[in-house]
């Protein structure tokens, strides 16, 4: 779900001369998370995994809380892209 729309706004929002590079940049950051999960996954206890969700659960609220403060600033810089 997240590909289309990602591909799409990268395509919409890069300056006419980076469209490639822009669209590899996303690629890139898909597999950065990638690698990242596959890094965590060593902390995981399945004797003791509350510990390991709740730290990923309150980075998840940290970057959501980030992501919605920098909204208005991000939306103003899109004004008149369609």
């Amino acid at each position: 779900m997240l590909s289309p729309v990602g591909l799409s706004v990268t395509t919409k929002l890069a300056p006419a001369a980076f469209h490639t590079q822009m669209v590899a940049l996303f690629f890139l950051s898909v597999a950065l998370g990638t690698a990242i999960s596959g890094w965590l996954v060593q902390f995981y206890d399945p004797k003791n995994e509350v510990p390991y969700f709740a730290i990923l659960g309150g980075i998840a609220i940290l970057v959501g809380i980030g992501l919605g403060l920098a909204a208005k600033p991000v939306l103003a810089l899109m004004r008149g892209v369609r």
